[in-house]
């Protein structure tokens, strides 16, 4: 019978491929249901909302990754701020429908968060700061764009 060679890193290294086949699954699934729903192009505020809470809950958790002693987390760092980073992209993509005065507060919110967030890919992001960043201002700077979205109408034609 033949003997596997098992290398340590090797769990790590299929859960860090598994955590980035999701999150390119996850994003061509999205992606796929933005063009297919492109007839209708109706974007409706509660959609925006949710979107919204899932980017909370996503850096929520982010944070409570980095917080974890574990050093075999960095692809999922990698993979969740990769995350973090789409869905504020698709926030911003989809709020461009509504009329230029409902959305002329969010936008420079969302557009510092994506500027924060592209960073992602270089290894000095995950450092204290990004810890103190997700600590205090991400949320409540992820709140106040809740709380904009909240205000736009219910729904709006592409």
């Amino acid at each position: 019978m033949a003997k596997i060679d098992y290398s340590p890193g090797l769990p790590e290294f299929a859960a860090a491929a598994t955590a980035v086949a999701l999150t390119t699954g996850r994003k061509l699934s999205r992606n796929f249901r933005y063009y297919r729903n492109r007839s209708e192009n109706v974007i409706h505020r509660d959609e925006l909302v949710a979107l919204c809470r899932s980017i909370r809950q996503d850096a929520f958790g982010l944070q409570n990754m980095i917080m974890n002693e574990n050093d075999e987390k960095s692809p999922f760092l990698v993979s969740v701020s990769g995350l973090i980073y789409d869905q504020l992209e698709e926030l911003h993509r989809k709020l461009l429908f509504f009329e230029a005065g409902s959305i002329s507060e969010i936008i420079p919110l969302i557009d510092d968060q994506r500027r924060f967030w592209q960073r992602l890919t270089q290894p000095d992001f995950y450092s204290e700061t990004l810890l103190h960043e997700l600590e205090y201002n991400i949320p409540c700077n992820l709140e106040i764009i809740e709380q904009q979205v909240q205000k736009l109408p219910v729904h709006v034609k592409g």
